[in-house]
């Protein structure tokens, strides 16, 4: 195959969308070690290359003339080398899919020259193969509608969402929009649409500062652990999790929280046996003439002591269905540090 004059930046971002595709990817950050594995490709790291070899590591850096990772492929198995002594874990993870991108842009079959040395290629050719793989890893690591969707303006964000490295993510900034105009209508809607829970879970997710509960919320204004107001925007993983019990969609508890019982009448809100509610919403009323004029009847989760909108108890909550956040975090700081 002719060798191309300049990167194929198109060719790279289809395949990036290829191999979403492929792996079911529709959470980051995404695991490039796992999808190795998946594929059945050989991973080794220079340290093990260089006990192997009785060498330094500065010794494989030098032979395979990358400091960072390499591809091998001996005409029916590849073999990704990378440095695991560089201390930016983001760094090795980009590294990792740039080497994956030279296996899935076909760089090491479709050339004359397929070694990927720069012993073998001129600097002009090995440019044009390392900006396509670049041009893949980024938009593999942080794909171009997520970032947009997201609203990131910032290294810092594209760093905690992704787990780039600094310059990895400075560079996903300046190519956005260049990457934009190159990606293809059906892998716009494609990434709209597959990514669409952890875009949504992304912008909703909040923490509170009081009790460290993360939670998922459009239109929270309290916490529904502790009722701080103290909210913000964070990471959904970064989460102190707050017992509670399992409910459906409209609050209620499949088993009762009182008495075990799991035959509850799904036509009401009390449990049959015991007579408590069971289904954990707001209880803000404004009563007149001893009947309810109005209600908040917020639906709230299974371990949710306060309604998120307007800060009242929950049914659980006043039942005594739930310990109070503090007795709970508490008892799991001692768990974790009994001392």
């Amino acid at each position: 195959m002719k060798f191309p004059r300049t990167a194929r930046y198109e060719r790279a971002m289809n395949q990036a969308n290829i191999l979403l595709i492929k792996e079911k990817i529709s959470e980051f950050p995404i695991d490039p070690f796992q999808i190795i594995k998946n594929n059945k490709w050989g991973l080794v790291t220079y340290s093990e290359l260089a006990l192997e070899q009785g060498v330094l590591i500065e010794d494989i850096i030098a032979a395979f003339q990358s400091e960072d990772g390499y591809t091998i492929y001996d005409g029916e198995n590849y073999t990704i080398a990378y440095n695991d002594t560089i201390q930016v874990y983001g760094r090795i993870r980009f590294t990792l899919m740039h080497e994956i991108g030279h296996i899935y842009l076909n760089h090491l079959v479709e050339f004359d020259e397929t070694i990927l040395m720069r012993s073998t290629l001129t600097e002009s050719k090995y440019k044009v193969l390392e900006n396509e793989a670049n041009s893949f890893a980024r938009n593999v690591l942080a794909p171009v509608m997520v970032v947009k969707d997201l609203g990131i303006n910032s290294i810092n964000d594209l760093v905690s969402y992704f787990e780039m490295s600094q310059s990895a993510a400075k560079v996903r900034l300046k190519a956005l929009n260049t990457d934009y105009l190159k990606l293809l209508s059906s892998y716009i809607r494609f990434q709209r649409y597959n990514f669409k829970s952890f875009i949504y879970k992304s912008l909703n997710s909040k923490k509170c500062t009081k009790c460290s509960h993360t939670f998922i919320s459009e239109d929270a204004e309290y916490c529904p652990v502790c009722c701080s107001t103290r909210l913000y925007r964070s990471k959904v993983t970064d989460n102190m999790k707050y017992d509670g019990y399992e409910v459906d969609d409209i609050g209620r508890a499949y088993e009762c929280p009182s008495c075990g019982n799991e035959e509850v009448l799904y036509d009401g809100e009390h449990c049959k046996i015991c007579g408590i509610i069971i289904i954990n919403k707001c209880t803000n009323q404004r009563f007149w003439n001893d009947e309810i004029e109005w209600e908040c009847g917020t639906t709230l989760d299974g371990n949710a002591r306060y309604c998120h909108k307007c800060g009242h108890e929950s049914t659980f909550y006043r039942q005594d269905l739930l310990d109070s956040w503090e007795t709970e975090k508490n008892q799991k700081e001692k768990a974790v540090y009994p001392f």
